[in-house]
This record gives C-alpha cells, sequence and structure tokens, in this order.
C-alpha cells in the first residue's frame, strides 16, 4: 500500500515523495483541510497519550462535544495517517508538516494487526509500526 500510493515510510519505502497534500487551517486553527486527500483532521488531537480503547472514547467524545462543528469524526486508517507523513524532518524533528501541532509524535490508527494490537503511524520516525499493543499508550489525532 505504502508504494502503491508513494507514500513515505523510513523504512518501507524511503524514496518515495509522500503524498502531495495541500493544507488549510479552518475553524479558527482547530483543523487541517486537506484539499488534495478530501480529509479534515484534528490540528492537534490528544493532548496525552492513552491506550486504544481510551482513543476510541477520545473520538467517541469529541463527536459529543460536536467538536469543530462535526459529530462524525474517527480513527484515521493506516492509509490515511500515512498520507500525513512527510519525506523530510521539518516540524521540530518530526515527519509532519509544521502545520499540525508536533505534540504528538505518534498516532493509532484504526487499523488493527492482530486481535491485540493496531497499526500506530510514528512521526517522530518517519513511519508506521504495528506491533503496538491496544494497552500501549499513543496520541489520537481524528480525521473527518
Amino acid at each position: 500500500m505504502l508504494k502503491d500510493k508513494g507514500l513515505f515510510d523510513v523504512n518501507r519505502n524511503k524514496s518515495a515523495p509522500g503524498f502531495p497534500n495541500k493544507y488549510e487551517l479552518q475553524k479558527d486553527g482547530r483543523v487541517v483541510y486537506d484539499y488534495a486527500s478530501g480529509l479534515m483532521w484534528q490540528q492537534s488531537g490528544s493532548t496525552k497519550s492513552m491506550t486504544y480503547e481510551n482513543a476510541k472514547a477520545y473520538v467517541e467524545a469529541s463527536n459529543s462535544h460536536n467538536f469543530a462543528g462535526y459529530k462524525d469524526w474517527r480513527l484515521p486508517t493506516l492509509e490515511e495517517a500515512m498520507s500525513l507523513m512527510e519525506s523530510t524532518e521539518m516540524n521540530g524533528g518530526l515527519y509532519i508538516d509544521p502545520t499540525f501541532d508536533k505534540q504528538q509524535q505518534w498516532i493509532w490508527t484504526s487499523d488493527t494487526y492482530s486481535a491485540s494490537s493496531a497499526w500506530v503511524v510514528v512521526f517522530g520516525y518517519g513511519g508506521c509500526g504495528y506491533s503496538f499493543d491496544f494497552n500501549y499508550d499513543s496520541s489520537v489525532r481524528a480525521v473527518r
């Protein structure tokens, strides 16, 4: 999937240019709209790392609080989250555009790897990983 989409990953697709995003901050800077993918992202996301179950609860709370005027936030797929990965460090040592908050160095995805683990995207490393047990702590950046 990474190679097919030209998505950068430091270990799996290092020569890829990455996804050609076109970002715009909206809703008083609370969200980032990507005109290239048609996705809207939380600019920041969770302020703390949390387990996978708590990440799902965080998304539910974002929906119940009508975050930025929307009730359809969700965890991103691996492919969606990897579309944010830049091919060079650019945001305080992270492989993510400076439009986004740099506090979330890694984020959960909705894609599971096994019955007890899910894929995460690691902006501090420049890639993705699948060995993250549901009890591991990671951040959340919801998408719609």
